[in-house]
């Protein structure tokens, strides 16, 4: 059975939590040989700074530690536009939905650019029928711009981010592509056997459970392929490098 990862949020409120009482200890010694209070500015962008550089320490990823670096000053500099309070819970609300895998598998929002849709399209074998699927598609570019070029091939999106799921199926049909189709549903419940080619651009973190997923599953022949992020222990078949500003690396594996 294939295990979840647990969600890493708790771990950072727990960090904020802990840097904000190590301050709120310290700030009377530290007012006392200043001789003067402390700018609560500097309270933040120090609890910012401490609890990034914290993040780090426990093994979170970038993304995580700038989060929580500019999360305090953010946040104080909001209490000081003194905005309506129904602003606070609205911004929590998109948040979530935009970016609920992060708190779930540890999965950000990445986003396939053009360039690198174009190296996967030259990818895609010559053959009537094919059937690929992006897992976690996000707002579903890539398969847009696939399905636009292959008119003979189905394409398939798997997304669990309420609002990017929302937005990629309203765009998909939109768009008026016939050959595509987005699905609110969690890759590791997906079945796999009747796919010619995975893609995804996902993380790190699910990547061992996601291939031996499509070891187990995918057909003789089919390919996965992998946005940037390598499955450990497991030497792609092939490497495809993308003339993009971030030097993209397709890896593709031939199950």
């Amino acid at each position: 059975m294939l295990k979840r990862e647990r969600s890493p949020v708790f771990a950072a409120l727990a960090i904020q939590a802990v840097v904000f009482g190590g301050l709120y200890l310290l700030r009377p010694m530290v007012e006392g040989a200043m001789g003067a209070p402390v700018p609560l500015l500097w309270l933040a962008l120090a609890q910012g700074l401490i609890a990034g550089i914290a993040t780090r320490g426990f093994g979170f990823s970038v993304p995580w530690v700038i989060g929580q670096v500019v999360a305090p000053p953010l946040l104080l500099v909001a209490l000081a536009l003194d905005l309506p309070s129904w602003i606070f819970p609205v911004i929590l609300i998109l948040l979530i939905l935009v970016f609920w895998n992060v708190a779930v598998g540890r999965v950000p929002l990445f986003l396939t650019n053009r360039t690198t849709s174009e190296a996967i399209l030259k990818q895609l074998p010559k053959k009537k029928g094919l059937h690929m699927a992006d897992l976690g598609s996000g707002l579903g570019g890539t398969l847009r711009y696939l399905a636009k070029n292959r008119p003979d091939a189905r394409f398939s999106g798997l997304e669990t981010a309420p609002l990017p799921f929302a937005l990629s199926w309203l765009l998909g049909r939109l768009s008026g592509v016939k050959n595509l189709d987005f699905r609110f549903r969690d890759i590791f419940k997906e079945d796999l056997s009747e796919l010619d080619v995975v893609y995804c651009f996902l993380s790190p973190v699910p990547m061992p459970q996601l291939f031996d997923k499509a070891k187990a599953e995918m057909k003789p022949g089919s390919l996965f392929i992998s946005n940037s992020f390598e499955v450990p222990g497991h030497k792609p078949h092939k490497i495809v490098k993308v003339d993009d500003r971030r030097q993209t690396k397709l890896m593709i594996w031939r199950m």
